[in-house]
């Protein structure tokens, strides 16, 4: 098969490798995708300090299942994501459930032949199955579970959750108290209204009263003139 071959820094040759054989529990996965990632950069011009030259770099991948062990439960065809992280699965970290913390980690592409190659063979437990994603997406897995990764440790769909909940804490002590705002001025102006009315009332009364007198007076000089 062939395999793409970091020589050296600064020196990359494509190479036949023989094909490599899945054991008990493993899968020989086709590759159809591989990235680039910064790693590989680093690889390349030669300041990575956990490398040891040569080596086949090439840790974002995607593929097809082409054959599989004894004991898998995935089927030759099935696209997949790699996990690019072989853990020992006993140190403490492993068995703290932090496989990426393993005492004894090789990572595709750093510690160990990586996947910019035909085929490469895996574990079961470092391959997802990617139905409903391209090939393309699911080379993307491995980077985009980093940045998952990262945001859950930071808490940050906590603090947004609690953020929105003081919001509407907010808005609800905001909107009650416009709702007492507006009884206040509804009641202030009923209030106005019924002084104006009232005052109005009385208006009316006293002028009705003097309109009274005065047709009163003017009907006794009236009289009086008559009279005479």
């Amino acid at each position: 098969m062939r395999a793409l071959l970091c020589v050296e820094p600064g020196k990359l040759e494509i190479v036949e490798r023989p094909q490599p054989q899945p054991g008990p529990g493993e899968a020989l996965v086709r590759i159809r995708r591989a990235g680039v990632c910064g790693t590989d950069f680093h690889i390349f011009e030669g300041s990575h300090p956990f490398l040891n030259y040569p080596r086949v770099i090439g840790h974002e991948l995607s593929g097809e299942i082409e054959a599989t062990g004894a004991g898998m439960s995935l089927k030759a065809g099935q696209r997949v994501s790699v996990i690019p992280y072989l853990a020992c699965g006993t140190c403490i970290a492993c068995r703290r459930g932090k496989p990426n913390c393993c005492q004894r980690i090789g990572v595709l592409g750093v510690h160990v032949d990586g996947g910019m190659a035909d085929y490469v063979a895996v574990p079961e437990i470092n391959l997802i199955e990617a139905d409903g994603l391209s090939l393309d997406e699911a080379a993307m897995v491995e980077f985009l579970a980093i940045g998952a990764h990262a945001v859950r440790r930071a808490r940050i769909a906590k603090d947004i959750d609690e953020a929105t909940a003081l919001q509407r804490q907010a808005d609800e002590a905001a909107a009650e108290h416009e709702k007492s705002l507006n009884a206040a001025r509804a009641h202030a102006q009923a209030t106005a209204q019924a002084a104006r009315d009232k005052i109005g009332a009385e208006t009316d009364a006293k002028r009705k009263a003097l309109e009274d007198e005065l047709s009163a007076k003017l009907a006794e000089a009236e009289r009086r003139i008559a009279a005479n």
